[in-house]
């Protein structure tokens, strides 16, 4: 039996060199001996002297004590708030060299968790700018601040500015500040608040990126034919893609569990749309059974799921009765590539094309697009 790695301690001061940074931004490394040590806010190739933080059986957490010698990427964050909120992970790089990491993370997440060697990634689709893009935030209000949770996940941190924040959204920031302040001393001024510019509706999900979401709705029409008989489109949302692609179809049925969302959904004028309030896991599969069984006509699927990825029973009902043309929109690669290990038994991955629509965050959105085998 091998001998155990030895592990550094609680607290212990060490001094290492950052390897690569993984998908969620932190930094891997290793002690002398060998054990895995990550550290956020780290470059790869930098060295560093941390702390230990947390550790478990196979893995440290640290912190950075001193940048003993810096990557060649880094870079003065702007922001003040920056290593105490949450919402960033890469301020301290250049725009380029996040990209970089990005793209290498959806490639390494397919080739080790989606088990396929190869797979067709393209280039990255960077943000026009990685700062003023966010056309919603949510804050949080407790105590007297209002801001974003701390890294810690627990503190909230004292926002008055967010730099990845459109300046419509600021400022409804300064007024609810300004608001609260006035009722610091009433239990109702603390909450979750939205704060959305007049781009986005009132009531549901809409994509954050103001930046880029026509290019992100140019991805989706590439992805599907240019004439259809059915479309069976999953986690739709409030039509954001229904609508530019509805009308190349004979029907489409649209399905989300959020009535918020259908509510935006319902306002769009879509004769040919059917939106369906109920679980994607079960419509789906009893949709896509009864068009295999029944018409035989080219179906298309269009799938947008949260952060969790598909439900099982829905990927075995795509590889039981694959479709002609599947497209796959995901926020975490490393959801998408293990969907991506099932899909590949009944359809040809054709493409993976990562989209930086969340800059300056270790979020990366993905459209893969798929081919029955």
């Amino acid at each position: 039996m091998e001998d155990a790695i030895p592990a550094p301690s609680r607290g212990e001061l060490i001094e290492i060199t950052i390897e690569k940074v993984i998908f969620g931004g932190n930094g891997l490394a290793r002690t002398p001996h060998g054990f895995v040590v990550f550290v956020p806010f780290t470059a790869e190739g930098e060295q560093v002297r941390v702390r230990i933080t947390e550790r478990k059986a196979h893995h440290a957490r640290a912190e950075i004590v001193e940048i003993v010698q810096p990557g060649l990427s880094r870079e003065i964050p702007p922001c003040p708030y920056y290593a105490r909120c949450g919402g960033c992970q890469y301020q301290h790089l250049a725009y380029a060299e996040e990209c970089h990491l990005k793209e290498n993370q959806v490639r390494e997440a397919f080739i080790r968790v989606g088990k396929i060697a190869e797979p067709p990634i393209l280039p990255i689709i960077a943000s026009p700018s990685p700062y003023g893009y966010r056309n919603r935030i949510t804050v949080h209000a407790e105590s007297g601040r209002i801001g974003f949770r701390g890294v810690n996940g627990r503190d909230l941190i004292d926002i008055r500015e967010c730099l990845l924040a459109r300046p419509d959204v600021n400022a409804q920031l300064g007024r609810l500040r300004n608001e609260k302040s006035q009722s610091a001393d009433r239990p109702s001024a603390e909450g979750h608040y939205s704060l959305r510019d007049s781009t986005v509706p009132p009531s549901g999900f809409f994509q954050a990126n103001h930046d880029l979401g026509e290019t992100l709705r140019g991805l989706i029409a590439a992805a599907l034919p240019a004439r259809g008989g059915t479309l069976l489109e999953g986690y739709c949302g409030g039509g954001f893609f229904t609508e530019i692609v509805a009308g190349r179809f004979e029907r489409v049925v649209a399905v989300d569990n959020d009535p918020r969302t259908l509510r935006d959904a319902h306002r769009l004028p879509l004769t040919n749309v059917e939106w369906r309030e109920a679980d994607v896991a079960y419509v789906l599969p009893e949709e896509l059974r009864a068009l295999t069984e029944a018409t035989g006509k080219e179906t298309s699927v269009l799938l947008d799921p949260p952060r969790e990825g598909l439900p099982v029973r829905l990927t075995e009902a795509l590889c039981f009765d694959p479709v002609a043309h599947l497209a796959y929109v995901s926020c975490d690669p490393a959801t998408l590539a293990r969907d991506a290990r099932m899909l590949s038994k009944s359809y040809r991955l054709v493409s993976v094309q990562p989209i930086d629509l969340f800059p300056r965050t270790a979020q990366i959105e993905c459209v893969s697009v798929w081919e029955r085998k």
